[in-house]
């Protein structure tokens, strides 16, 4: 495992700013929640989010939490009941430039990029404030567990009152992993398994767990451990850390960006013209309700 660089370390902690084109600040503006995709997208920051995640936490409210990001989009037509659980999700955020793409060719800008690894942090220290635990559940061994031990020396880990790898081989190693999450006392549990094992996993154990917030967080234990170095704050702020990605690991993402992009691209383009053209056809009508009226 290697370990993180000063720089790094500013790379995980620190927000990219947003570019203008991809995201739209003016949250008064925009809509709370926008329909793409069939989902249900919270149009909101990371600090809302982090926020809302505490309320429900101290408020022992049930939230099942789903990051969409091109890739949960372009398996989710792919896998009809993955669909289905992504839809079924009490939030979904819109994680990412595809998304932002999507939500502005629809004519619904997104306001900010609310993705697990900017929230993190945030999220830590909102929970130590609290007084909310967190369970890390996932990772290959020992991946979780670094990254909360990283997390203590940001002075950002006396929220992360437990970890589980996400690795079983057995259902009494995952018996033993719901075991462990609900012993540590933790009001959020933070599972880390991809896409889309994750989501498919939280939607099947949720209710044997005692936290109230279950987040699917695809590889954010990865970045927080140093296993794998974050996209420099350029590159994301024009949302283009998916090509940092592809060159760290081109064997295991070249399929997932290269091929899988441009499938987004094409859904993306579909459900732009089909939400205009329902918007178009709900004006047209709109003054002949009027004069019914």
């Amino acid at each position: 495992m290697s370990v993180m660089s000063g720089m790094s370390a500013e790379r995980l902690l620190v927000p990219a700013e947003r570019s203008k084109l991809l995201w739209k600040s003016a949250i008064s503006k925009q809509s709370a929640k926008i329909s793409l995709f069939g989902l249900t997208i919270e149009n909101t920051t990371v600090a809302l989010a982090s926020g809302a995640w505490i309320s429900a936490a101290r408020e022992k409210r049930r939230l099942r939490v789903v990051f969409a990001n091109a890739h949960v989009v372009t398996t989710m037509s792919a896998l009809p009941d993955y669909y289905a659980i992504v839809a079924s999700a009490d939030r979904v955020y819109a994680d990412g430039s595809g998304l932002a793409v999507a939500a502005s060719l629809a004519g619904e800008p997104l306001i900010d990029n609310v993705n697990g690894t900017d929230i993190f942090p945030r999220l830590a220290a909102d929970a130590t404030t609290a007084g909310v635990g967190i369970f890390l559940l996932g990772g290959r061994p020992g991946i979780a567990e670094a990254a909360r031990h990283r997390m203590v020396g940001f002075g950002l880990g006396n929220s992360i009152v437990g970890t589980h790898h996400g690795y079983f081989e057995s259902s009494t190693e995952e018996d033993a992993a719901v075991a462990a999450a609900n012993a540590s006392g933790a009001a959020i549990v933070l599972v880390a398994m991809g896409v889309p094992r994750q989501d498919e996993w939280v939607a099947r154990h949720a209710h044997r767990l005692e936290a109230s917030v279950v987040v699917g967080v695809g590889g954010l234990f990865d970045f927080f451990a140093g296993a794998i170095d974050r996209a420099p704050h350029a590159m994301r702020r024009v949302g283009c850390e998916w090509v940092w990605r592809l060159a760290l690991e081109p064997r295991r993402m070249a399929y997932r960006y290269l091929v899988g992009n441009l499938q987004f691209l094409a859904l993306a383009i579909v459900e732009a013209v089909r939400i205009r053209l329902k918007k178009f056809r709900s004006e047209r009508l709109r003054p002949v309700l009027d004069d019914v009226r």
